[in-house]
Parts: C-alpha cells; sequence; structure tokens
C-alpha cells in the first residue's frame, strides 16, 4: 500500500454543505486542506481533511470529504462514472435539523439525552436515535414525577396531569414502541420516521418546558401604567 500527504491553502475554494448557524446549506470557504492520497490492491482513493468557513454567518467547522475508486455512479450529464464522495461534517448536523431554540433551559438530564438523540440523528446513528427518543420520554415522565408501572402507563399519566392531551399521548406511544423496536430488536427506524418523531418530541419539549417559562416571563413583566404622552 502507498499513501500520498500534502498539504495546501486553496484560493477560493468552496463547498455547498450545511452550516451549524445558519441551518441551512450554504457555501463554505476552505481556509486548508490536506489531501492523503492512497491506493492497495483493492482499490484507490482519497481523503481530504478541510478546515471551512461559512460564506454567510462566518463560522468555522471540519469537513472529511473521501472518495474511494470502488464508489461510482453513472453521470448522465457527463456520460460516464463519477466517484461519489463519502462527507462526514464536525460538529455534525443535517440543514434544517439544528437543536431546539433555548433547549439549554430544558432541566439537565434531559437536555443532556435531547442534545444526545439529537447528534445521532445527525450521525445517522438510527438505533441509537431510536433508544434516545424512548429516553427523551422517559425522562420527561421521571422529571414530572409520573409513575406507573411501565412507559404506557406513565404516558398515559401525564394526560391526566393535564401536560399533554389524548392525541399527544397516542402519538408519544407510537414512538415508545420505535424505541422498544430498537433497543429490544436493534431495529433501525428509516430517517425520515426518526425525523417525524424528533419533530413530535421538540414539540413535547416546548410545550412542557420552554412555553410555560415564556408565559411566566410575560405575567412578571411590568404594566406601563402610564398614558399616552
Amino acid at each position: 500500500m502507498s499513501e500520498d500527504l500534502r498539504l495546501s491553502l486553496p484560493n477560493n475554494k468552496e463547498l455547498q454543505i450545511p452550516c451549524d448557524s445558519c441551518d441551512k446549506e450554504t457555501f463554505h470557504l476552505v481556509l486548508a486542506e490536506i489531501d492523503q492520497h492512497w491506493d492497495n490492491p483493492a482499490g484507490d482513493g482519497l481523503s481530504e481533511y478541510l478546515t471551512v468557513q461559512c460564506r454567510g454567518c462566518g463560522t468555522i467547522s471540519y469537513c472529511h470529504r473521501s472518495f474511494f475508486s470502488e464508489d461510482e455512479e453513472w453521470d448522465e450529464e457527463r456520460g460516464c462514472l463519477v466517484r461519489i464522495p463519502t462527507i462526514n461534517l464536525y460538529p455534525s448536523r443535517i440543514a434544517g435539523r439544528a437543536l431546539l431554540k433555548d433547549a439549554y433551559e430544558l432541566p439537565h438530564g434531559l437536555y443532556r439525552v435531547y442534545k444526545e438523540t439529537h447528534s445521532a440523528i445527525c450521525n445517522k446513528l438510527r438505533i441509537l436515535a431510536g433508544v434516545g427518543l424512548r429516553a427523551i420520554i422517559e425522562a420527561v415522565c421521571n422529571e414530572k414525577s409520573a409513575k406507573g408501572k411501565d412507559l404506557k402507563e406513565r404516558i398515559d399519566v401525564l394526560v391526566a396531569q393535564g401536560l399533554i392531551t389524548k392525541d399527544g399521548a397516542a402519538i408519544l406511544h407510537q414512538i415508545r414502541l420505535l424505541g422498544n423496536e430498537a433497543a429490544h430488536e436493534a431495529k433501525a427506524n428509516t430517517e425520515p420516521e426518526l425525523h417525524i418523531a424528533l419533530d413530535v418530541v421538540e414539540h413535547l419539549l416546548m410545550g412542557v418546558y420552554i412555553l410555560p417559562k415564556r408565559a411566566a416571563q410575560l405575567q412578571r413583566k411590568p404594566k406601563n401604567i402610564a398614558g399616552p404622552p
């Protein structure tokens, strides 16, 4: 096996990748690049290690882009086979899937479970993501002292406490089953299923924790008793 390692400072080289701050795909300027070419009897490839900066907000992050000779697809426009890159971003992110706004206001343990589950989805760790979604619901039940012999009963207690509706509970039961399959059967749910489930869980966190805090802040806001000038 042979390798060739090269460091460069590209001039105006850009990539279009998701930005963690802009929460969408943007053009990123490549600030520095290390290229590692290699070949062996199985094939040849290229790994690019890139320090990049968003052209929009200026956030700096890291990108690893790799090409392998066996990973090719037919390009109709070019009329030839082209290598398909594998791209990993650090910190990991998906366009349009930023952390819940004001998530830091969640109870500490719940915040950690939510953040790690979000990270699992962004890293496409689909089994761990399913387990994490179930763990978020369980953490809410723990924090709200919703007792029961199993998670099914504890979700129903959240309804009795007035924290969620019966329709909301029905959706959480579906996510509970999704998590059970991931935990006990090592079943990986599809990415669309996981994103929908995370949408629902984030709605739960907003309704149970973040919005009540906002409402309390409005109630404490002093009223302006002075009349118009």
